[in-house]
């Protein structure tokens, strides 16, 4: 016998963990990459526990443009993140639209740009920063959340109260 269909309420219920899930993560982004921006414009060192090299990448000339360093780039990212995640967990009328795609947009974008950033740090300075690794993993994560969603999108905006 074929399983039945998930219900509304099951559908809804996974609706909101991806959601939920893409908040964490975006928290978790903008946490490493306001480190990553602090150290940069403080001119810290970046504390790595002798793992990996992650002041020879955040010194590099890879680790800003325009002098902005990419680190603010990738928090800016996971703030909109953030705010598109929690508009959409809130029922926003514009949110609940235009979530999926603009989190899809935005999430593959990210990952692009960390992919070219991964492959600098690899095969151009031929070191690799922790944090940054974690960063392009948070946004993988999410871009694979992202895609998931547009393909299995249900409304999980609150009903009328």
């Amino acid at each position: 016998a074929a399983a039945a269909p998930p219900s509304d309420e099951t559908a809804l219920d996974a609706g909101r963990m991806r959601w939920g899930a893409l908040v964490v993560l975006a928290v978790a982004g903008m946490g490493v990459a306001a480190y990553l921006t602090y150290t940069y414009w403080a001119d810290e060192v970046v504390a790595c526990g002798g793992v990996a090299n992650c002041e020879a990448v955040q010194q590099s000339e890879y680790s800003a443009i325009a002098g902005v360093p990419v680190a603010l780039l990738g928090g800016l990212a996971a703030t909109a993140l953030l705010s598109i995640a929690l508009g959409r967990l809130a029922g926003l009328a514009l949110a609940v639209e235009w979530a999926s795609l603009a989190t899809l947009g935005l999430t593959t974008a990210s990952v692009a740009f960390a992919a070219y950033l991964t492959y600098v740090e690899l095969f151009v300075l031929e070191d690799i920063c922790l944090y940054c690794v974690a960063l392009a993993c948070i946004f993988t994560v999410s871009w694979l959340i992202s895609l998931g969603d547009s393909f299995l999108a249900r409304d999980i905006s609150p009903g009328p109260e």
